[in-house]
């Protein structure tokens, strides 16, 4: 019986040694996807901040307003051209849509004719 129970409690000590190993090996591969998608990420914040820098250089208004002009024959507002808020809503106030008369003849569109061979 003595046997049987340093036996079992072998049996028990190097499934415990294996399941510690497996779970070593497990979190030392979790470990090593963490440290690359930390990496990654600090990748990615640099790819953001140059595409930042980026846009903040080609949206400069001294770079837009020569190209606005010369490829799409725009020019800066003229003073008459601003109103204000006030004012822009009284003007949209007094502009009403006009719709037809609902007794309007209305044309009619044509039925389509189904394609292919005509049914008998």
């Amino acid at each position: 019986m003595n046997r049987l129970v340093m036996i079992g409690g072998l049996v028990v000590v190097a499934g415990l040694a294996v399941a510690v190993y497996r779970a070593k090996l497990g979190a030392e591969e979790t470990q090593g996807r963490i440290d690359g998608l930390k990496a990654e990420a600090v990748k990615v914040e640099k790819d953001i901040a140059v595409m930042r820098a980026e846009e903040a250089y080609l949206t400069r208004p001294e770079r837009i307003g020569p190209i606005a002009r010369d490829r799409l024959g725009l020019e800066p507002a003229s003073p008459d051209q601003y109103t204000a808020s006030e004012a822009l809503k009284q003007r949209l106030g007094e502009e009403r849509l006009t719709l037809p008369a609902p007794d309007a003849e209305v044309p009619a569109e044509t039925p389509a004719t189904p394609a292919g061979p005509a049914h008998q």
